[in-house]
């Protein structure tokens, strides 16, 4: 009132904001002087509405109304407009108290309406933004089947302020909308242009409508004020006015922008809508308030011309998509005759949903993107740049590149994590005597030892005496074999030692055997890297990561002490790679860690038999589509994306180029594999010890036989030697004869013949102390008696 008192233009957006002065505008209880009417009244969407009934020649419907005062003036001029045009309405007027109480209420309203058999519901909420009516209603008839269940079913929500929240992108995707059977109606004073699923707010558009429209009207009013003799600094509130209600816009953001001598909107159009299912944002109708009829004044459009129109797809022209070659995603053919991925996969059958026709192009150096002394370069910057309408491949949406480019749902989940050699199996000829440590090795072996010594203390005195050295050791190495002994000890002390060295066996025996049985069936791997918290402190692997990537960057600001250690790390171990197949080949190598993303790490340990993914992904986010900022088929490209995953295709595209595409052993398959197999590695050590002991039993019995033999030898040359020297004294005796032989004595007891001399051949001194006589070289003293 103060405005219309002072003559200054009042430019209004949606209402005037005064209780009792038409806040809706339904009927001009004041005539205004000053008013430049931007949004068109709600008496005209109330006749639009008829206008459908009319055209559908619908004669009923259920209609819910919020039971307030202050706002329900449009809900009841369009109940009495339907009643006048002999449409009966059953109407719901609902108590806005708490959302409790419009659930239930909701819940009775579609309950009757099923025993009506009603299948049109009008949601008359003229101030949604405050009161929410229409997002509860969705919700309840979700739950309660008639949205995704029920083909036949038609709700059409009427808001005067064209806000329409619910069926903005986020809501509704959060609703499930475009899974919607039935239809979804709403008119908008915007038309959405083709392919377009970006729903600018109806208060943007309606505000920059009016900005542009007083930005005209300045110049317009300049230009009527500049060939006046007014002084210039005299403000004319009139010819202000004028001006405002003079000025147009073509193609303003709310459609053709003009108005009458009054201020008021003209030559506008309402646009009927479909926002839900399969026809999700389908122009379906348009409503002009010219005409006489409902037929000059709403126009349905056929749902073959829509379909028509659908086929032409999203975008006008050939898209072209910049990818980076990334595996699995993006990879040349066999032959490298095109491209083939995952990637490729999803392109291709966006391309059939969506109606559109691309062309691949690569990221120039291969990159992703990433803002380098205040520029961005690689895919982001290709798609920045308009080079590209999409970029497409294994490119991570994070907040630093939500800032410059827009992003489409995501379309896998990922993390980072480590990419390291696959663990070396290590195996020792000697495994059966991994079950005990050395320590335990000679502990068995000293009681081994001090129960032979006692035996041989115990038995020490017995006339019996059975455990002599070599027994000994022989009871106890049957013992501690458990094949037992041909004797056992008598005397009450050895049995009672006898029992304890058994029971110390029985147990030693039990235990050995068991971790045996755990040693050989368990694989002996290198202690691999499970966590980045362990790759920070095993300060013997070099860690890398791709330069200029997302996980570089991540690595490079965190505040984390361990990221920063690992970041640390990758500089000194020059670990900054080109791409990720360098990252790849290094960690085969050995004794290099790979962070990177993990989806790439998954692929590459299922395809590369030397790698081994490790430790769970960290920083965990999603892979996305690229787009410029406001590209106008950003929900169309989500809305198929949901559609793809519902159905299951992501889910069998992902099977199809990780799990059906893996070239080696599943690691939990081989390892089972390997519990149950031995082979001869496994074996190599005992089967030495036999050989061993083979060897060892062979040679003995060969020495002690050459030893016998050699022994019998000798044995055999001395009794050769001793028959041979009887016969040469014999042959003497001859030679001599028995003059000659008087000269030794008679009997020959004495050479020299004397009889005290004894001869020297029966001397008992002259024998050795050990028993033996000593060798008389007889052909010596032969040739003394012939020079005799």
């Amino acid at each position: 009132m103060i405005l219309e008192q002072e003559n200054i233009p009042y430019v209004i957006t949606q209402d005037k904001g005064f209780d009792y002065v038409d806040e809706t505008r339904i009927e001009d209880h004041v005539v205004w002087s000053n008013l430049v009417e931007v949004s068109p009244p709600a008496e005209q969407l109330n006749e639009a509405i008829v206008d459908l009934f009319l055209a559908w020649k619908n004669k009923t419907a259920v209609v819910v109304l919020p039971d307030d005062p202050k706002i329900n003036d449009v809900c009841l001029d369009l109940i009495r407009r339907m009643i006048a045009n002999q449409i009966s309405p059953i109407s719901y007027a609902f108590q806005m108290n708490s959302e409790e109480d419009i659930r239930n209420q909701t819940v009775e309203v579609l309950r009757n309406a099923q025993l009506l058999r009603q299948e049109i519901i009008l949601i008359c909420s003229p101030r949604d933004d405050q009161h929410k009516l229409i997002e509860s209603v969705l919700i309840e008839a979700k739950s309660f089947g008639n949205i995704m269940e029920n083909e036949k079913n038609i709700f059409i929500f009427h808001d005067s302020s064209f806000f329409l929240e619910p069926f903005d992108e986020g809501p509704m995707y959060r609703q499930g909308l475009f899974e919607a059977n039935c239809q979804l109606l709403a008119y908008r004073n915007k038309e959405i242009r083709p392919g377009s699923k970006y729903l600018t707010s109806t208060y943007e558009a309606t505000a920059t409508d009016t900005a542009h429209l007083i930005q005209k009207s300045q110049k317009l009013y300049l230009q009527k004020t500049s060939g006046t003799d007014e002084h210039v600094d005299v403000f004319n509130r009139s010819k202000l006015i004028d001006a405002l209600r003079e000025s147009t816009l073509p193609n303003g953001k709310t459609g053709s922008v003009k108005f009458d001598s009054e201020g008021k909107r003209i030559d506008y159009a309402f646009h009927l809508y479909n926002h839900g299912g399969s026809s999700l944002f389908k122009k379906i109708g348009e409503w002009r308030p010219k005409g006489n009829t409902t037929h000059d004044r709403l126009v349905l459009i056929p749902f073959n011309d829509t379909l028509e129109k659908d086929t032409r797809g999203i975008f006008p022209d050939i898209v072209k998509v910049v990818f980076v070659m990334e595996e699995p995603f993006i990879m040349n053919k066999p032959g490298n005759v095109g491209y083939e991925g995952f990637t490729i996969d999803l392109l291709e059958e966006l391309s059939k949903l969506l109606s559109f026709k691309y062309e691949l192009y690569p990221s120039p150096n291969n990159a992703y993107g990433s803002e380098i002394n205040g520029r961005w370069n690689g895919m982001i910057d290709e798609v920045r740049a308009g080079n590209a309408t999409l970029g497409m491949g294994a490119i991570s949406i994070t907040s630093e590149r939500e800032e410059v480019v827009d992003f489409s749902l995501g379309v896998l989940s990922t993390g980072v994590n480590m990419l390291i050699s696959k663990p070396k199996e290590h195996s020792s000829i000697f495994q059966f005597m991994r079950p005990f440590t050395l320590e335990l090795w000679m502990g068995i072996l000293g009681a081994t030892v001090t129960v032979c010594i006692v035996y041989l203390m115990l038995d020490t005195g017995n006339p019996e005496r059975k455990f002599t050295l070599k027994e000994v050791l022989w009871f106890s190495i049957g013992t501690v074999l458990m094949r037992g002994t041909d004797f056992s000890p008598r005397p009450s002390s050895q049995r009672i030692l006898t029992a304890g060295f058994t029971f110390f066996v029985l147990i030693t025996v039990s235990t050995y055997t068991a971790n045996m049985a755990a040693f050989l069936t368990k694989v002996n791997l290198d202690q691999p890297v499970e966590t980045l918290i362990e790759l920070a402190e095993r300060t013997n692997i070099q860690v890398g990561t791709i330069n200029n990537s997302a996980t570089m960057r991540f690595l490079q600001s965190s505040n984390d002490t361990t990221y920063k250690t690992i970041w640390k790390r990758v500089i000194e171990s020059n670990g900054l790679v080109t791409n990720s197949s360098q990252g790849r080949l290094r960690s085969g190598e050995g004794n290099f860690a790979f962070i990177y993303d993990y989806l790439i790490n998954s692929y590459f340990e299922k395809n590369y038999c030397k790698t081994k993914m490790s430790g769970q992904p960290i920083r965990l986010q999603e892979h996305g589509i690229v787009m410029k900022p406001g590209n106008p088929a950003k929900t169309s490209i989500n809305i198929a994306i949901l559609q793809l995953k519902e159905k299951g295709f992501i889910t069998r595209l992902r099977k199809r180029w990780w799990e059906d595409k893996r070239q080696c052993a599943d690691d939990a398959l081989s390892k089972s594999v390997l519990q149950v197999e031995f082979g001869v590695k496994h074996m190599s050590g005992v089967l030495i010890v036999l050989l061993f002991g083979l060897a060892f039993s062979v040679s003995f019995f060969l020495f002690k036989k050459f030893y016998v033999l050699s022994k019998q030898q000798k044995s055999s040359k001395k009794e050769s030697n001793g028959k041979e020297t009887e016969d040469k004294i014999e042959e003497t005796k001859s030679m001599l004869g028995d003059e000659e032989t008087k000269m030794f004595g008679k009997d020959e007891t004495n050479i020299f013949g004397n009889e005290g001399t004894k001869s020297v051949f029966e001397n008992e001194e002259t024998k050795p102390v050990f028993g033996s006589e000593i060798p008389i070289d007889m052909e010596k003293y032969t040739n003394v008696y012939d020079k005799v």
